[in-house]
């Protein structure tokens, strides 16, 4: 029998008809664009069942609940205590799992604002987005004390209560809220290192499943090639990749390889079939297809809304 490259398979996994989504997140776009800082406290289940991205960093910080976060290659595991730093424009997830209580700080960062951060501490050339790349330049990820989380707790709620209510002077409480969360980031940068950030047992198995989609996600991936590669059998790893990540192989594949095209098509002049080609769709009809399904424009319709966006933001 004729092997099929993954975006082709009719149902080897469970919850297949899913569809294949992939979204920028124009919310916190949304948010950064009118002022470089934005945070919520949120207790309602996760709403975002997409992998996304956005313009910005974004730090998130659970106080109950479980579950994990695939971000970019990588899978971390979340709890009260965890802080996940992400990096703008990163693919990200969160995944809650079967956990009915999720509580957690979302706080998101504008890179101008930590460049003026470092015009305003030249003397000291303290670079913060050179700082957070120390250890991947995609994410990082830290577990927190009991001490720590409660001083971080505080300065997330002093903050988002500032944005808020937005009072005389409240820019200032942001930048000190902002500053004494940056010193304690670092400090545990020092404390932690890479430790924090290394999964365990089936995360581990998953994780390499993930690391080795996205280093090969421009090749015509064959599902039985994927799972030769890995010691547990079929079934297992498709239920263990969707338990660990809330997702499917062929699912996450399908919205990376969107997020790759959406990218090229706003960044770069490459015709679509280039594009395709270069995400690993390789047939343009099937590209076409799964494109215009999604977003509800065809590729060349994608790129001129894109541009559109853009000129309206720079203006």
């Amino acid at each position: 029998m004729k092997k099929l490259p993954v975006p082709e398979l009719q149902s080897p996994e469970p919850s297949e008809a899913q569809p294949f989504s992939y979204a920028i997140d124009d919310y916190t776009n949304h948010f950064l664009a009118t002022y470089p800082v934005h945070s919520e406290f949120r207790t309602i289940p996760l709403e975002q069942q997409l992998l996304h991205s956005h313009n910005g960093y974004e730090i998130y910080l659970v106080l109950q609940g479980s579950g994990t976060y695939l971000v970019g290659d990588r899978i971390y595991p979340l709890h009260a205590g965890s802080l996940t730093i992400i990096h703008p424009h990163v693919i990200h997830r969160p995944f809650h799992g079967q956990s009915k209580e999720f509580h957690r700080y979302v706080l998101s960062i504008d890179e101008s604002y930590l460049d003026h951060l470092h015009t305003i501490c030249q003397l000291s050339d303290l670079s913060i987005s050179r700082l957070l790349s120390k250890h991947h330049p995609d994410s990082s990820h830290y577990f927190l004390s009991a001490q720590q989380l409660d001083r971080v707790q505080s300065i997330f709620a002093e903050l988002t209560q500032a944005l808020l209510k937005r009072e005389m002077g409240y820019e200032l409480v942001v930048l000190r809220s902002i500053a004494d969360f940056f010193l304690i980031l670092f400090g545990l940068q020092d404390e932690q290192g890479e430790h924090a950030s290394k999964p365990t047992g089936y995360q581990h198995l998953a994780h390499d499943v993930l690391s080795y989609l996205i280093g090969h996600y421009q090749e015509s991936l064959l599902i039985e090639d994927i799972v030769s590669r890995f010691p547990v059998s079929r079934s297992q790893l498709f239920a263990l990749f969707k338990e660990t990540t809330g997702t499917t192989i062929k699912q996450f594949l399908i919205e990376y390889r969107l997020n790759k095209a959406k990218r090229l098509l706003m960044e770069t002049d490459l015709a679509v079939s280039e594009v395709s080609s270069a995400v690993g769709f390789g047939d343009m009809s099937h590209f076409f297809h799964i494109f215009k399904k999604e977003t509800g424009m065809t590729p060349k319709q994608y790129r001129v809304e894109a541009l559109k966006r853009k000129n309206r933001t720079l203006w």
